[in-house]
């Protein structure tokens, strides 16, 4: 155990000595670190591709060195590159020679504990970040991780040096002190996994409740943020209101001391927090998610009488929000759009990025909504048309939107290819390193894809000067071509899937409220004169409303509706009638009747003069007339019938 001496140091108790020098193990006890074997450093960060090498790989494929291997030799296929690579450079290592006792054994232990924590609960820790993480501690003189119940404060470090910092603080914190749910309550410090809290892949966080100094708003906060946890209030959300909390209480603090009572929080309070905001020079969105917070915190307080005592004067009130200036839509000009639609510069972009840019552009999805649609996201309804679906992770919902026979026909060509090559695969753009298919390609890889793809096709433009522009402008394109092609606001609300009109407002300014109340309560009848009944997968219903509305709002006919959405052609020309998109619904069947009664007359006219061709078209005319008017009449719904009608 001799080795183990140096950490036996006074701020250390003699228990805690002891399950340390048990937890180190002889590969920890060095001074250099080495990650020297593939499970091993497979827990701290993605490895290279290439076969044998075990260092981090910041990209999809390779670790720096030999990404440009790679690129030097022509970016050759990877099964040759992979036989010609040659001997695999040394592997990662971190020198912690240079710390001093106990700060060398508290980054050791933390990072044998990151090692051998549970895989969904676990996020990389790369070598060189750890790297820079050591010598930025060796710099700034620092002693010890765990002294003190916070995370060391390293001031204007960059943000992959804070993500190490507190990983490693939240591993020796826990070892230290391991959490307890039935204590966890009572600490200013909260690991959020012990409070029931599940973020993204199993992780979670921390939440901080020491620079809340009075101890009354320090209660209040807790109870606050418990039931913000437990009402399924996600991380970052918890994030913002645990900082607005913080902020409340040094206001708190500046208006009437550190510890101050209840008695003293007053309306003068929030006022001085709103001046406090505005002197950290927080943006005013941020000031407005800010007191929306704070908020929410007074209303959950009196709403849950979790403090009686509170003055009713304290409160937020609509005219304490800052304004934020109408933000005007960042919709490309159409001439730079002809330039990424035409055939020739998507050709320039491999798949799946091809596919997932005719996605971009034709549904207006934003970029992480598509590449990660599953593998089979495009469904039907009970007239066959095609919608897809997929994740609106912003929103944390499902949605549907219309889309194209011609998109359908792509994407299902798309998820074939990927099931012939990964049987397992549920995402329709995998990343290269998922094997089984489960994990698709990364948004950060996307856009580094979207932006040199940009940069191969020469995008300009009108004036000829280099132009670039970001996926989420894509977005902004589709609602503004929705808008100018009259497509009414609430529309194209329902197809960006916004939760309000404030989002859509930013494209037009328009008000069509009641045109779905009217379509739910209408019979759908086709040419065939069959009730159209939409069977379709929870929550397709809208996305109809919208495939219908989208062709109502541009092409609406003497006697009912086209059915076809907007962004295809009708190959019957005028011939409704006979067309198997035509939808019509009681309000026509005075139209209905009248034409009836034309055609009649047209047939018997073309017999007379011996026109049989005439009489072909027009007896199939009247058979679909027929067929719909006897739908209508025994539905119920018929409005009146005009004088004459028979």
């Amino acid at each position: 155990m001799t080795e183990f001496r140096e950490i036996a140091v006074d701020d250390i108790d003699g228990g805690r000595i002891q399950r340390m020098r048990l937890a180190l193990s002889p590969r920890f006890t060095a001074d250099i670190i080495v990650f020297d074997d593939e499970a091993f450093a497979g827990r701290f960060f993605p490895l290279c591709s290439v076969p044998g090498c075990l260092r981090y790989r910041p990209g999809e494929l390779f670790c720096n060195l030999h990404v440009q291997r790679w690129r030097a030799r022509g970016k050759p296929p990877l099964e040759e590159f992979y036989k010609t690579t040659g001997k695999p450079p040394e592997p990662e290592a971190v020198d912690l020679s240079g710390l001093p006792s106990p700060l060398r054994w508290e980054v050791a232990l933390a990072l044998q504990l990151v090692a051998s924590s549970p895989g969904e609960r676990f996020r990389r820790l790369p070598a060189p970040e750890i790297r820079k993480y050591v010598a930025l501690l060796q710099s700034r003189g620092v002693l010890s991780l765990i002294d003190g119940d916070n995370p060391l404060d390293l001031g204007d470090a960059r943000r992959e040096i804070h993500r190490v910092n507190n990983a490693l603080f939240r591993m020796m914190s826990n070892f230290r002190d391991p959490s307890d749910p039935n204590d966890t309550y009572a600490r200013n410090l909260w690991h959020l996994t012990s409070m029931g809290f599940v973020g993204k892949k199993g992780a979670g966080g921390t939440l901080q409740f020491a620079p809340i100094t009075q101890p009354w708003l320090r209660e209040l906060a807790k109870r606050f943020m418990r039931w913000r946890i437990s009402s399924g209030t996600g991380y970052h959300q918890l994030n913002r209101d645990i900082t607005a909390l913080h902020r409340l209480s040094a206001a708190f603090t500046e208006h009437a001391g550190p510890t101050a009572g209840l008695e003293l929080f007053s309306r003068e309070t929030l006022e001085v927090h709103m001046n406090l905001l505005l002197r950290l020079n927080l943006g005013q969105a941020s000031r407005r998610y800010e007191l929306g917070s704070i908020s929410m915190f007074l209303k959950a307080t009196r709403q849950h009488d979790w403090e009686p005592r509170l003055p009713a004067s304290v409160w937020i009130h609509p005219s304490d929000l800052p304004r934020l200036p109408v933000s005007a839509p960042r919709a490309l000009p159409e001439y730079v759009m002809a330039q990424i639609e035409s055939p020739e510069a998507l050709s320039r972009l491999e798949q799946p990025h091809r596919l997932m840019m005719q996605i971009l552009i034709g549904t207006g999805l934003r970029l992480a909504d598509a590449y990660h649609l599953d593998i089979d996201c495009v469904v039907r309804d009970g007239q066959n048309a095609p919608y897809l679906r997929y994740r609106n992770h912003k929103m944390s919902r499902e949605a549907f939107t219309p889309i194209s026979e011609e998109m359908a026909g792509a994407i299902t060509e798309r998820a074939a290819e990927v099931l012939s090559s990964i049987p397992s695969a549920q995402c329709l753009a995998p990343a290269p390193t998922s094997r089984d298919g489960t994990r698709p390609l990364a948004t950060a890889v996307a856009s580094v894809r979207l932006a040199s793809w940009q940069e191969s096709i020469g995008l300009r433009d009108q004036h000829g000067r280099p132009f670039r522009f970001t996926a989420h402008q894509l977005r902004h394109t589709y609602g503004t071509r929705m808008i100018n092609s009259d497509v009414p606001q609430e529309v194209v609300r329902r197809l960006l899937d916004h939760e309000s009109n404030d989002m859509t407002a930013r494209y037009a300014r328009l008000n069509d409220a009641t045109i779905r109340r009217h379509w739910e309560k209408a019979t759908k009848i086709n040419v065939q004169g069959e009730a159209i009944n939409i069977e379709q997968a929870p929550g397709l219903s809208d996305a109809a409303w919208m495939k219908e509305h989208l062709g109502r709002a541009t092409m609406a006919l003497p006697n009912g509706y086209c059915g076809l959405p907007l962004q295809q052609s009708c190959p019957h020309a005028n011939a409704c009638l006979t067309c198997p998109v035509f939808v019509t619904t009681p309000d026509f069947l005075g139209e209905h009747l009248a034409q009836l009664r034309t055609t009649k007359r047209l047939i018997a006219e073309a017999k007379s003069t011996g026109r049989t061709r005439m009489v072909e078209m027009n007896t199939k005319v009247a058979g679909n007339l027929e067929n719909i008017i006897n739908t209508i009449r025994s539905s119920g719904t018929e409005s009146q019938e005009p004088d004459g009608a028979s």
